[in-house]
């Protein structure tokens, strides 16, 4: 039978793809209150008032692996979770909770009636203009405007210049593309 080779294959490759996103540096478990110190929307809005730093808006399911993955290789760098604690107000926001969320005095809710199978969330979909992909990661600024929605999985090598060239500041200034050319990486 020819399916043994095939499924070796599979998995061979299954497991190349994830060590692939793995880096030389150190890994730390990316949990809630694990090496990234997460808040919620409303803290980071409110720590944004006194002192203006980009919110990152991490946007997950339960269900989706990329999501996992990037949590774990992604997050769970210390490079990016350091970068992100130092210059960012982090936000980890599952796109089917069940918990409301309060901004300008409007409450978002997941208003699909209990049972529903991926019952998305208001706030999933407004921050994401309802194009919902998972993970997603939306940038704010201090005046609670979209700077920027990266889609999909991202390694941590990839995310770098991105939340660099974010927290910098260097995207009043110049596109990605010009920094980028200038960019040295820590992760490898």
């Amino acid at each position: 039978m020819k399916l043994k080779p095939v499924i070796l294959l599979l998995s061979v490759a299954a497991v190349a793809v994830i060590l692939s996103f793995t880096s030389v540096t150190k890994l730390v478990p990316d949990e809630k209150g694990g090496a990234i110190h997460w808040y919620t929307f409303g803290e980071a809005v409110e720590l944004q008032n006194k002192n203006p730093k980009i919110i990152m808006v991490d946007v997950y399911t339960s269900w989706c692996g990329p999501c996992k993955m990037m949590s774990a290789y992604t997050f769970g760098n210390e490079i990016i979770a350091k970068y992100l604690n130092e210059h960012f107000y982090p936000v980890k926001f599952d796109a089917e909770t069940w918990d409301s969320v309060t901004f300008n005095g409007f409450v978002f809710k997941n208003n699909n009636p209990p049972g529903t199978q991926r019952p998305v969330h208001d706030f999933a979909i407004s921050i994401l203009d309802g194009k919902l992909s998972y993970p997603s990661v939306v940038f704010v600024d201090s005046d609670i405007k979209r700077v920027q929605t990266i889609v999909g999985l991202h390694r941590a090598n990839e995310f770098e210049p991105i939340i660099k060239f974010l927290g910098s500041g260097d995207y009043k200034s110049k596109n990605f593309e010009e920094f980028k050319k200038t960019f040295v990486g820590e992760v490898k």
